[in-house]
């Protein structure tokens, strides 16, 4: 047995937690029956035993096929905390790029691992050699592709900065941390001294006085992403409307040479992220009764392509504004045709997916990732419809409406309303979430206190492990854990053909989906997947590959698959 499943089954700390490796297929893990009487003191009430029984991990599988070879995970998002002790050996901070304070990226320089005076920023080609030869016919105008060119002749020679100022990503970058956890969070050893040793090896547990624990500050979990042998790119973008940054994001991933490429957010294209209009509202506004509403529909559409006088960001005429945004469309098309790219399907509970992952085709590398609960069900508030590629595990929205009932019971208010009364179906609610890292700190989803400061006694400290952990999920959740996905799947290639091997984007996606199952329960849950009707009547009736796509990944079947290649 590896050292990785002896440090599972050893811990005191109940594996409930990581249950979502266990519906992946990432571990194995047997919950036993449920508990006939309330458990004792200190016992958890999970599943009549104190925790899960580890047996086995997919981690072991990829190391006894060949060497370890880490994939590169490229994750544009806000940010990661870069001294989190679960992920601070899993961030490549020489790859990482902040697009959000310099046009041409800044990084923050490791001011104890270097000689140069802390009163001066340096300069830095972060994009130097930058080509797209290799991406070759991108489908664009011959004045769309000057303009493309232009874009990459300007980045490659451009000069960035290193700079001796403190982290943005210390107060905005919740989400990417969290996110960064599902991917490639491990165990760390925060040491009595105040420093931080976290490597395969070594970042288990210290055994004292023959007391298991994964650190001296018993805040810090022993934390598993779903590839926790794999690297993180950081590349920082922001939420503005500028389509600059994320051009360069994605040059900058493709020029990185990611293994994979994870987006889990939309990005605000002003024209393909709009939601288009249902073929069933847009009936029901032709009909009498609706003509009002039909009415005030087609003034805001008027007014959004007519005079423009008063609105301070319109184009100057003459101008094509759209032109950038068409340009990182194909662009990102072309780049998941080489690297995966793993896109949130998005979080309003619509039957369309948001703005990337509606690319979505057969002829790409684009990932579009739902969410599911342990319950079996869509999660309350994820995405779903025509392109969605699978689905992963998240927690669950609750959902009111008259096609479906989906309540916490367990929450003091569901006492207050009968809902009984109203003669909607009600689905099963879940109370699973994903525990992953936080940034620490107020600034947190879990606004915790500030656990780097001191070594805080356990209890002590707000917040989940004091700060360092937090309740998420969403669709963001699912598509981060489908990223970690994609990097085992790379990962066990390169261990059979060498770090440099790398499988393109549609082979990645045909390997995910020829993995994935529809009549699969969400391990630990009991329950396959099972469609729910929410946006029209009889919609569960629908064939299931429009809510779940290709169903839930099987990661044991996917690197069975390219160890079989």
């Amino acid at each position: 047995m590896s050292a990785d499943t002896e440090a599972l089954q050893s811990t005191p700390i109940s594996y409930y937690y990581l249950w979502h490796l266990t519906a992946l297929g990432v571990i194995d893990a047997d919950y036993g029956s449920p508990p006939l009487v309330p458990p004792a003191e200190n016992e958890t009430a999970v599943c009549g035993r104190p925790g899960p029984e580890i047996s086995g991990t997919i981690w072991d599988t990829i190391a006894a096929s060949g060497p370890v070879r880490p994939a590169r995970v490229a994750l544009i998002d806000v940010g990661v905390a870069p001294d989190h002790p679960n992920l601070i050996t899993r961030l490549d901070r020489d790859a990482s790029i902040d697009l959000t304070t310099h046009r041409y990226g800044s990084r923050v320089a490791d001011i104890l691992n270097t000689t140069t005076s802390f009163d001066r920023e340096e300069k830095h080609s972060f994009f130097a050699g930058l080509s797209i030869a290799a991406l070759g016919n991108l489908g664009l105008s011959s004045d769309d592709r000057e303009y493309l060119n232009d874009i990459v002749s300007e980045y490659a020679a451009s000069q960035g900065v290193i700079r001796r100022l403190f982290h943005p990503e210390a107060l905005f970058s919740s989400h990417g941390t969290c996110c960064a956890g599902l991917i490639v969070g491990e165990p760390a050893v925060i040491l009595e001294e105040g420093g931080t040793s976290a490597t395969p090896e070594s970042a288990f547990y210290d055994d004292r006085d023959g007391i298991p624990f994964p650190s001296a500050n018993r805040n810090v979990l022993p934390y598993f992403g779903v590839d926790p042998f794999s690297q993180l790119i950081s590349i920082r973008t922001s939420f503005e409307d500028d389509v600059q940054q994320f051009i360069a994001a994605f040059l900058y991933a493709f020029h990185m040479q990611a293994d994979v490429i994870v987006l889990p957010r939309g990005l605000p294209d002003p024209k393909r992220s709009r939601v288009r209009p249902k073929n069933e509202l847009k009936a029901d506004l032709e009909l009498w009764k609706n003509q009002a509403a039909a009415d005030l529909f087609a003034r805001i559409a008027l007014g959004e392509s007519g005079p423009a006088e008063l609105e301070p960001k319109a184009p100057q005429k003459g101008s094509n504004p759209d032109r950038a945004w068409h340009v990182l469309k194909q662009l990102i098309i072309a780049i998941s045709r080489q690297i995966p790219v793993v896109c949130a399907a998005g979080n309003s509970g619509e039957s369309q997916l948001i703005y990337p992952a509606s690319l979505a085709a057969a002829d790409n590398g684009i990932i579009a990732v739902g969410a599911v609960t342990v319950e079996g069900y869509r999660s309350g508030y994820s995405n779903y419809g025509e392109g969605l590629t699978v689905v992963s595990p998240a927690d669950d929205g609750e959902v009111f409406n008259r096609h479906q009932l989906r309540v916490d019971r367990l929450s003091p208010f569901a006492a207050q309303h009968d809902y009984g009364a109203f003669g909607v179906r009600e689905y099963q609610h879940s109370h699973f979430s994903l525990l992953t890292t936080d940034l620490p700190g107020i600034f947190g989803y879990g606004r915790g206190a500030e656990p780097w400061s001191a070594i805080v006694p356990f209890g002590d400290n707000p917040g989940v492990g004091g700060g360092y952990y937090t309740a998420f999920g969403g669709t963001s959740g699912a598509s981060a854990l489908a990223g970690g996905v994609c990097a085992l799947i790379q990962r066990a290639h390169k261990s059979r053909n060498g770090v440099g091997a790398r499988l393109s984007g549609p082979v990645v996606k045909s390997i995910l989906r020829g993995a994935s199952r529809l009549d699969t329960a969400v391990a630990p849950g009991v329950r396959a997947l099972t469609a729910d009707c929410m946006n029209a009547e009889g919609e569960d009736a629908l064939n299931m590959t429009y809510f779940f796509g290709s169903g839930l990944p099987d990661v044991r079947a996917a690197v069975a698959a390219v160890l079989a290649l």
